[in-house]
């Protein structure tokens, strides 16, 4: 049902990869310092060789499912249970590699309309089957783990949900289903000469439904918005039945309903549709790199702009460490100093052109150094992915942790949350490296994206990766940031959900579950912990 086939256990497609090997200045300056040996490498293990339990659906329940979806719409084989039981995360990858391996699903199927989901959700309801709504299996929080064992589960493929259903060129809103992937949407607009601006670096395989889902965020979501600024209304389809909302354009008719579908992980029920805003084809689009003195002084930049109403639509300060680790990924083992600021903006020829002189006007208090480095970050945005794969093969820990506060807390943010990880790190006996950046800027703060680096623990590595992941998001709560800005919730998250929006809104959201989902079968453990 794929025709580019995808690594089992890793990011991505099979027939592409990014060995550390091919950037062998980040790969001398990883081994310094974190102190790896050599020729110490994880395999990856053979899939045939992975043994699942088999699924507890009996041949009549089976038959009813085929029922629903016919015989090309339902899938009980190891592999694809096994490819539909995890996500992306760094968990997930290295849990691939050394076990245990997650408890799958008992069976993946692929509805083809609506009317499909809810009677599978009709179905599952009855006999208090869990659903795990499936985009395009990118979550990196968790987002897709049967967490109820004792429970039979079946994981919901909506890439047959892929066909753009209108186009509204008049008013610039286009209605598509939310299994459709991110390029075939953008081939899709590209024919009418639009764009969503939508690019997050999962995008190659991400889906409309799971960027809602998830509340995900885009490259140039500075000029376009992050996803919940770009839809306008959506279908979910809940245990307790169909609701159509929208809220475009804007209206007063009592509270936004479109809301309580974003960021709701499949806990709610499944989005198969959704209306969203477009924009036209871009003209042109420019770039410029500036290298400033300290992360400060880019901060104090970007806020000025943000709070002027002149945003770079691209906008990507890295802190020193993370400059430094760019630089060597570009070859150089030069020594970083400072910030370095990516921009880019789109639009017509001339306003870009314009767009980059404000910039630079801005950025007074940094040095300008050419187009070159913020145009092969763009080029290389959706690398990343695989080389962290790389890393893992040479037991390298790897991974991120994201989040937002106003621009009066964010410094403050960015030092407590650095020292919390390199502490974390350091409690684990290893040696640790941590870069930052921010990438998405408003009038009132910002985000801060911090990924981090260390030796693994040979046969602890989840174990030391749990305290790495406890001490960062005990940084970022008790220093007043989001427990996310765009990666979600997700089991990872979900036990300090509550801690995070307080005791008052947390009763209101598991109401709001009961209604929706008054069995509790829709994507248990994610968004609400277990037995909270």
């Amino acid at each position: 049902m794929q025709a580019r086939p995808a690594k089992w256990w890793g990011w991505g497609f099979e027939d592409r990869s990014l060995p550390l090997e091919s950037k062998p200045a980040l790969f001398a300056l990883l081994r310094q310092v974190l102190e790896l040996p050599d020729a110490d490498l994880l395999p990856v293990p053979d899939v045939d060789r992975i043994r699942l339990p088999p699924t507890r659906f009996s041949d009549t329940d089976l038959a009813e499912f085929r029922k629903m979806v016919g015989e090309e719409g339902i899938a009980a084989s190891d592999r694809d249970r096994l490819t539909h039981g995890v996500g992306r995360s760094y968990r997930d990858l290295v849990r691939l590699r050394l076990g245990p391996i997650p408890p799958p699903p008992d069976l993946v199927l692929f509805p083809e309309a609506d009317g499909e989901v809810q009677r599978i959700l009709e179905f599952c309801s009855e006999r208090e089957v869990r659903v795990i709504p499936y985009g395009g299996g990118t979550s990196v929080v968790g987002g897709l783990e049967v967490v109820e064992p004792t429970h039979p589960h079946v994981t919901l493929d909506l890439r047959r949900m892929r066909q753009m259903l209108a186009v509204d060129e008049a008013s610039l809103l286009v209605t598509a289903q939310a299994g459709i992937r991110g390029p075939l949407l953008e081939e899709e607009l590209a024919a009418h000469r639009l764009t969503t601006g939508h690019f997050p670096q999962s995008f190659e395989f991400s889906t409309l439904g799971g960027w809602i889902a998830s509340r995900s965020s885009g490259a140039m979501s500075n000029r376009y918005g992050k996803i919940e600024d770009i839809v306008a209304g959506l279908r979910l389809i809940a245990p307790s039945g169909v609701y159509d909302v929208s809220s475009r354009p804007h209206r007063s008719m009592g509270p936004d309903l479109l809301g309580l579908a974003m960021g709701s992980e499949g806990a709610f029920g499944v989005i198969t549709q959704a209306t969203i805003r477009v924009h036209r084809s871009p003209e042109a689009r420019a770039f410029e790199s500036i290298q400033f003195r300290s992360f400060h002084d880019g901060l104090e930049s970007l806020r000025a702009m943000a709070q002027d109403g002149v945003p770079p639509h691209l906008a990507y300060l890295m802190d020193e460490d993370e400059t430094r680790l760019a630089i060597a990924a570009e070859g150089s083992a030069a020594r970083a100093a400072g910030g370095l600021l990516l921009v880019a903006y789109e639009g017509p020829r001339k306003s870009v052109r314009d767009d980059v002189a404000v910039a630079r006007k801005y950025c007074s208090a940094g040095s300008p150094i050419g187009a070159g480095p913020a145009e092969r970050w763009f080029q290389e945005r959706y690398d990343g992915p695989y080389l962290r794969d790389s890393m893992i093969d040479h037991r390298i820990l790897m991974d991120t942790a994201e989040t937002a506060t106003v621009w009066s807390n964010l410094e403050r943010l960015y030092e407590a949350v650095k020292k919390a990880l390199l502490a974390g790190i350091w409690g684990t006996g290893v040696q640790g490296l941590v870069g930052c950046h921010v990438s998405h800027v408003y009038p009132e703060g910002a985000s801060l994206y911090f990924t981090f680096f260390a030796r693994q623990k040979r046969g602890e590595e989840l174990a030391q990766y749990d305290a790495v992941k406890s001490a960062v998001t005990r940084g970022i709560l008790d220093n007043g940031g989001h427990l996310s800005h765009h990666h979600g919730v997700g089991v990872e998250h979900a036990k300090y959900l509550r801690e995070a929006i307080g005791d008052d809104a947390w009763r209101l959201l598991r109401s709001l579950k009961r209604t929706l989902d008054p069995k509790g079968i829709m994507n248990p453990g994610k968004v609400y912990a277990m037995g909270a």
